[in-house]
């Protein structure tokens, strides 16, 4: 019984490391990538890029609201870069 106390106490602090990038949260990121990339290439091209950029930013940032407070940081990032 005092395994489970001890696992359900820790709970909260697993729930908040889980990957929290739904598929709502997928979508505003590679449609705000897509905007800002549309007059640069063609559209095929683009989403190739952000989806690239889609997958590093879930990598370095797990949780989207963490994404999104770092949005300046991850756009800087040489990874980022790296999606052609």
């Amino acid at each position: 019984m005092r395994k489970y106390l001890v696992l359900l106490a820790a709970l909260p602090f697993l729930a908040s490391c889980e990957n929290t990038w739904d598929s709502e949260s997928r979508e505003m990121f590679v449609q705000g990538c897509m905007n800002s990339a549309k007059d640069d290439m063609t559209q095929e091209a683009a989403k190739k890029m952000c989806d690239c950029r889609l997958e590093k930013a879930m990598d370095k940032y797990p949780r989207f609201s963490d994404a999104m407070e770092h949005i300046m940081e991850l756009a800087n990032d040489p990874a980022m870069k790296e999606c052609q």
